[in-house]
């Protein structure tokens, strides 16, 4: 396996194993061996477990926060970009379930690791922040279209987090009541 493809494959075990027993409960040995490589391997890889558990946060927080700015971005109309936000944001907790356990919990500790996944995070909610203030055209300022975007990345969040995995269309009905929500609550504050 080529060393970028072995890195992939690495940082997918590692998500599994430090999803299921967190940090402190894995060791380097455990992911060569679910890997199936030895622990050289591994090493050449990444220098530690805290390097391995940095580089997979990372991962998962830029892959995150690509996803919901490619939402913001490519949207056609501010419902339809709420939307598209909402069940990439949805999709990605489904997807990674394991990651996205490991962010939320980096989010309520600190040190290099929390402020990685914050750096992403805030720049989800500025980036929300700006289309509110923009689309609103004026309607709503700045300042309070970084609270609105706070408050709906954190809607979002506590949301996702409520059975992750579980079935497309109850996942599809949680987008939609919370889109509906959001809509309601931007439209009445933009007229």
């Amino acid at each position: 396996m080529a060393a970028p493809e072995r890195r992939i494959q690495l940082l997918q075990v590692a998500r599994k194993t430090f999803g299921r027993n967190g940090f402190h409960g894995v060791s380097m040995e455990e992911v060569a061996r679910e890997a199936g490589v030895t622990k050289p391997t591994l090493y050449d890889h990444f220098t530690s477990k805290q390097d391995l558990y940095l580089a997979l946060l990372e991962a998962d927080s830029r892959a995150l926060g690509l996803r919901v700015h490619e939402a913001l971005v490519d949207g056609t109309g501010n419902r339809e970009r709420i939307r598209q936000s909402f069940r990439a944001y949805f999709d990605f907790v489904d997807e990674h379930a394991e990651g996205f356990k490991l962010l939320m919990q980096e989010t309520q500790s600190s040190g290099i690791v929390s402020s990685s996944v914050a750096e992403v995070r805030d720049q989800i909610m500025k980036e929300v922040a700006e289309v509110i203030a923009r689309e609103s055209k004026g309607r709503i300022d700045q300042k309070d279209s970084e609270t609105v975007a706070a408050g709906l990345v954190g809607m979002v969040e506590a949301g996702a987090q409520r059975s992750p995995g579980g079935a497309k269309i109850e996942r599809e009905r949680q987008v939609d009541l919370l889109v509906r929500l959001a809509w309601m609550g931007i439209a009445a504050m933009a007229t």
